[in-house]
């Protein structure tokens, strides 16, 4: 550990930190342990990240976080009051306890890890850890005790992101010693005499620092600096587009609008090009307006970093629109997806292939080489250009069919829904395709549910590349019908499955099969590892909500009443260990298989995990089922060996036939 004189900053690598016997404790004052699927991913997936490029390189760091914390004295001992960073200190003891489980005979040099961490007002929380950092071989839950349902879902997802990640000996390797040895957290001490609720409060209302997507818009505009109409389009262009959560139309005035988009018909582009929208927008350098006067700031990125007021998206517009949607994207993710879709269209024209990660971490470094100069037979001043009309275009389909998640008339719920323009000057929501009003059938629905399904088994930005084949669908074909666009998402669902997640050899990275093989399955029912399916737990998300969507389709039981939700807990229908005890408990093998498995929320899962089947029916016929599958599996009057068997069959033959 390297420390400063004044003992305030302590840099230390994970290896270190978890091997040097300090103690941890998580205060009352802090909330409860939080980290989901999406977050315990996303940081295990950057370790995987960093590991693939740091390697040979035994002299690089990446650090993580900062540990704020406050240092009790207590008979010779000093313990880390943690006030910031705990649900980061948290996780990287569920990843390490899972590294040691999953992988405990193939790991060189494990480190001494003990478990460092305690909760001083949640007693169950700590015996979750505890057990999960225990050395047995098998998780020790005891069926006496009630533990922490967070903990244990996120001991889940660990494990989950560490075995679709870790494939070999090697990468297993490479992984743990990055994880140990390369991955840094500084911990920093607050003084002696700090008022630490004073200072919490202060910590969760600090300001929000200048973010990358700001920098990026300057470093672009600086290409178009010498023609200042193109610039004001671009200005214009990226300011609309920013605020994901209303569709881009409302980030122009009218007049604006009615020169990009249709004249009283505002769900059409009329423009093809950046010159063209500049050329319609009839920029006017003298004319002393607002935001004409206000394109010259835009141009200087040492005018954004000196800002030292909010940065607002076109605030005199938004009494326009209410804001009742919510994205599934960010806007740096969007502008990444932008990115890829332009790539992808120029490598066609070149015969290459290059890849765009969908890590907005790397925005700057993805987006520099382009704007550098730096690819060979890229113009940058061309590429600028076409991405600033490519960012509208993106935008425009984006809004129209990509779903998000609506509130309105005190309902929350899954929308695809385009702008209508009527003949008194109003305009509304109404559905992309068939009805326009809100129907729980038909095309637009169908295709609103395949969204969804996809959506919600890839919570994690990165691993939205469901998204990015569905815009660039769109993106290349003029007019959308709804016939066509239910078609390819129905192919790339099969794609994903047959490709990516049972393939047996051949097995394809997104980038194939979105833009090689156009979101076509490659792989046939016979190319299949279905053992895949019996894998308890391992068994991907994805597939089961994949499976709902298909019982759905087919009309199963209760169909109407399901709707996709964020669930990641796979839950054995009959139990791994029953409360009744050893008298009644089937062997693992047996409780993997698929037929035994559905995906639930991890509140039901953790609070009905151990009860028997009959027990579980009689409490989901009171609030509901959360899968379609767990659904057909009620309608077993007795559910064992047999059963299991039977149902897996079943729904295998579903999956594979659809």
């Amino acid at each position: 550990m390297q420390a400063n004189s004044n003992n305030d900053i302590t840099t230390a690598s994970i290896g270190k930190l978890f091997a040097s016997g300090a103690r941890y404790v998580i205060p009352v004052y802090q909330r409860n342990y939080a980290w989901g699927d999406r977050e315990i991913s996303q940081l295990v997936q950057d370790i995987f990240d960093f590991s693939k490029a740091s390697k040979g390189n035994a002299e690089a760091k990446y650090y993580i976080g900062t540990l704020v914390v406050y240092e009790r004295h207590l008979d010779n001992e000093t313990i880390f009051e943690t006030i910031d960073g705990q649900q980061r200190l948290t996780t990287l003891n569920i990843v390490l306890s899972a590294c040691h489980r999953l992988y405990k005979n193939q790991l060189e040099a494990p480190i001494d890890y003990k478990l460092n961490l305690a909760f001083d007002s949640r007693q169950k929380s700590t015996e979750t850890l505890a057990v999960i950092a225990s050395e047995h071989d098998e998780l020790q839950y005891l069926q006496s005790k009630d533990y922490n349902p967070n903990i244990q879902q996120g001991y889940a997802d660990a494990e989950k992101a560490l075995n679709k990640l870790l494939k070999s000996q090697e990468q297993i390797r490479d992984f743990y010693q990055t994880l140990t040895q390369k991955v840094y957290l500084m911990r920093v001490s607050v003084p002696a005499d700090t008022d630490l609720n004073h200072y919490f409060e202060i910590m969760n209302n600090r300001g929000e620092q200048l973010e990358k997507h700001e920098i990026l818009k300057a470093k672009m505009l600086e290409v178009l600096h010498k023609d200042k109409a193109l610039s004001h389009a671009f200005n214009l262009i990226w300011e609309a587009c920013a605020d994901m959560e209303r569709y881009v139309q409302y980030g122009f005035n009218t007049t604006q609008r009615s020169a990009i988009f249709k004249n009283d018909d505002w769900n059409s582009l009329q423009c093809n090009s950046l010159e063209e929208i500049a050329e319609k927008l009839d920029y006017k350098p003298n004319d002393g307006g607002q935001e004409n006067g206000n394109i010259d700031k835009a141009l200087s990125l040492e005018a954004i970093v000196g800002h030292d007021q909010r940065f607002e998206l076109n605030e005199d517009h938004k009494d326009d629109a209410p804001e009742r949607f919510n994205s599934v994207i960010n806007f740096p993710n969007f502008l990444l997806h932008v990115l890829r879709i332009q790539v992808q269209t120029n490598s066609e024209l070149n015969d290459e292939g290059k890849d765009i990660s969908l890590d907005d971490k790397r925005l700057i470094d993805l987006f520099d080489p382009h704007i550098k100069g730096e690819i060979p037979g890229e113009n940058k001043l061309d590429f600028v250009k076409t991405f600033g009309f490519n960012l509208l275009k993106c935008k425009f389909l984006f809004d129209k069919y990509i779903l998000k998640r609506e509130f309105y008339q005190e309902k929350d719920r899954w929308s695809l829904k385009r702008l209508k323009w009527y003949k008194d000057n109003r305009v509304s929501y109404v559905n992309t395709f068939g009805e326009e009003e809100q129907s729980n059938e038909g095309l637009n629905q169908e295709i609103l549910m395949l969204l969804a399904m996809f959506h919600v088994s890839a919570p994690t930005l990165v691993y939205k590349h469901w998204l990015n084949a569905s815009l660039n669908f769109v993106f290349r074909n003029g007019q959308v019908t709804a016939e066509a666009y239910r078609n390819f998402l129905k192919q790339l669902a099969k794609a994903f499955l047959f490709d990516r997640y049972l393939a047996e050899e051949k097995e394809l990275d997104y980038y194939h099969i979105i833009y090689k093989n156009g979101g076509i399955a490659q792989n046939q029912v016979q190319d299949l590892d279905t053992s895949l399916l019996d894998q308890g737990t391992a068994v991907e998300n994805f597939v089961f909500n994949y499976l709902d969507f298909i019982l759905w389709d087919n009309k199963a039981t209760d169909h109407q009443k399901f709707d996709f939700s964020f669930r990641s807990s796979v839950e054995h229908y009959y139990p791994q260990n029953p409360i009744s005890g050893d008298k009644d408990k089937l062997e693992q093998a047996i409780c993997d298989q698929f037929g035994n498995l559905c995906l639930i929320s991890n509140s039901k899962n953790s609070k009905l995990s151990n009860y028997l089947p009959e027990a579980k029916k009689d409490h989901y016929r009171n609030v509901g089922a959360d899968s379609l599958k767990q659904r057909k599996m009620m309608e077993s009057e007795f559910w064992g060996s047999d059963e299991i068997s039977q149902h897996g069959k079943e729904m295998k033959e579903f999956l594979l036939t659809y």
